[in-house]
């Protein structure tokens, strides 16, 4: 059995990586329309992954209410962290690199959430 982590971090690779395309990247730090059309991407693909890893994993937390609760955390969290780094000057490597750990730290606290919720 795979973790429900494992599916989390892979929806964050889809949402942030993959279906994040270079013009949506750039209009996001100018743009609060852009800027929640990607996090919405964005919680779509985790949500999905997560209820793959539920339903790979046979949970019964597959339809529980707080799986609804995390996602919509996961949409403020992301848009206030991506937000935040959008209005940042001079954003170098050590800033992406603490904006992707934040992301990841949120996704380990929600797996923790929702098995322990």
């Amino acid at each position: 059995m795979l973790d429900l982590l494992f599916f989390l971090l892979l929806g964050h690779y889809i949402g942030d990586f993959a279906l994040q395309s270079d013009n949506l990247a750039e209009n996001k730090k100018k743009s609060i329309r852009a800027l929640s059309l990607h996090v919405f991407i964005y919680v779509i693909a985790v949500g999905a992954m997560l209820y793959l890893g539920l339903w790979y994993n046979r949970s019964e937390f597959l339809l529980q209410v707080v799986n609804l609760y995390a996602l919509g955390g996961l949409f403020i969290l992301h848009w206030t962290q991506d937000f935040v780094k959008s209005r940042c000057v001079k954003c170098g490597r050590q800033v992406f690199y603490t904006d992707q750990a934040i992301h990841l730290a949120v996704l380990y606290a929600m797996r923790i959430i929702i098995y322990n919720g």
